[in-house]
């Protein structure tokens, strides 16, 4: 098949590490993928695929079995390209972002758009069909091979406790977390802080709970070397989170994890994590404090999230997401509906 990937600025973040990922599998099985993204080639990914900046020269594409357009912002341009039956990957519903609520009635005529949709997490199916009447499948996000585990037989008595996350975004909960770890050194606990952001450490994070070690803007392959050293991982996401990529790659690595007890993070981690209601610091440092007190529930955590996580296994995944993508190649190509929302954004 012939896929092309519309992306708005490639910057290093989960949700396009997905998609790069999802661009590797499919060329890994034979497919001609295209890139199409508002900016240079980025140095933090291997993209094995044609990658056109946008912004340096127009998109000449031939004919495409599927056009995928990434970003809620990107859907009416890769209905514009005219190049092919087009689908939308949603990774999360951005109308639901605290954010984005100035441009909300934007985002929801966009996602009115009759068109298919791969998601990247289950939960998301019955969101867009009851709400927007998209048909979807799921498109889960495969492991990065990076991300593998360390020899370890019991915590260690100073913890290393990784958050990751921008501390600005609401969606992503920092503040919570990083109040849990505040009530784990209040009661004695000489827990480290790792923080892992793409935005510099702000003033008022430091004064909330000071880390031992700030990462900002580093590649994958560092993060999985640095989450190997750690403990534990907190996720405070809030329920707009689309999947919770970090808890996956923290259960890869056997890192136990505690994460809020949302929709997203369910779906894959309800037995594999210690889950707790989003926004409640006390409750995650209470699972935290159980986890890291207790070495033979710590090594049971370890286990269960190992297990979990080798159901996005790539070569898992792989056939999942070559059979969602055909899915969708055929039914925006069957579908008159989708003809036409692809005519008017063309005009």
């Amino acid at each position: 098949m012939r896929v092309a990937y519309v992306l708005p600025f490639p910057e290093l973040n989960g949700g396009n590490k997905v998609i790069f990922q999802h661009v590797a599998l499919l060329r890994s099985m034979g497919d001609e993928v295209t890139v199409l993204a508002e900016g240079p080639k980025p140095g933090w990914i291997a993209i094995d695929a044609r990658y056109v900046d946008t912004t340096a020269e127009p998109p000449r594409l031939g004919d495409q079995d599927l056009v995928v357009a990434t970003y809620w912002t990107t859907v009416e341009r890769a209905l514009a390209l005219d190049a092919g039956p087009v689908a939308h990957f949603c990774q999360g519903y951005e109308g639901a972002l605290p954010h984005l609520r100035e441009v909300r009635g934007e985002v929801e005529r966009v996602y009115s758009l009759p068109i298919p949709t791969l998601v990247v997490s289950p939960h998301l199916v019955p969101l867009l069909g009851d709400r927007f009447g998209r048909e979807s499948r799921v498109a889960p996000p495969p492991l990065d091979p990076a991300f593998r585990p360390a020899a370890r037989l019991r915590p260690d008595p100073r913890p290393w406790i990784a958050v990751p996350g921008i501390f600005e975004s609401e969606v992503k909960g920092v503040p919570t977390a990083l109040a849990a770890v505040a009530r784990l050194r209040e009661r004695g606990m000489p827990a480290r802080l790792l923080r892992l952001s793409t935005w510099p450490l702000g003033e008022e994070e430091r004064a909330l709970c000071p880390p031992d070690r700030y990462l900002c803007g580093v590649p994958p392959a560092t993060v999985a070397r640095e989450l190997r050293g750690c403990d534990l991982l907190i996720l405070a996401s809030r329920g707009e989170e689309g999947f919770g990529l970090p808890l996956l790659e923290a259960m890869a690595s056997k890192v136990p994890g505690v994460a809020s007890r949302i929709p997203s993070i369910a779906a894959f981690a309800a037995d594999a994590a210690a889950l707790a209601p989003p926004g409640e610091a006390e409750a995650f440092a209470e699972a935290a404090h159980a986890l890291l007190t207790r070495p033979r529930a710590w090594r049971r955590a370890r286990q269960a999230g190992w297990a979990a996580a080798q159901a996005f296994a790539p070569e898992t995944v792989g056939p999942r997401l070559r059979e969602a993508v055909r899915w969708a190649s055929r039914r925006a190509a069957e579908s008159p509906s989708a003809a036409g929302a692809a005519s008017a954004a063309a005009s």
